[in-house]
């Protein structure tokens, strides 16, 4: 999953919400795609965390020089 761009696991885990929705999967499998959405969720979690760090940083190096110049 490390491997997936951000988008790539949104889709999967709307995927993986549209075959839970159908609740015909077994037990394992429901676990299973539980699992792997809980993975990806918490993923993309990260990643958006990350990408709003940067952004703040960007935000506060383009304040400090505006207020230099």
């Amino acid at each position: 999953m490390i491997d997936m761009k951000y988008n790539e696991r949104i889709q999967r885990l709307e995927e993986i919400v549209r075959m839970l929705d159908t609740g015909e999967s077994e037990l394992e499998e429901t676990l299973a795609l539980f699992e792997e959405g809980k993975k990806l969720l918490a993923d993309c979690s990260e990643e958006l965390s990350k990408a709003e760090g940067s952004l703040r940083k960007l935000t506060v190096e383009e304040a400090e020089q505006s207020n230099d110049g």
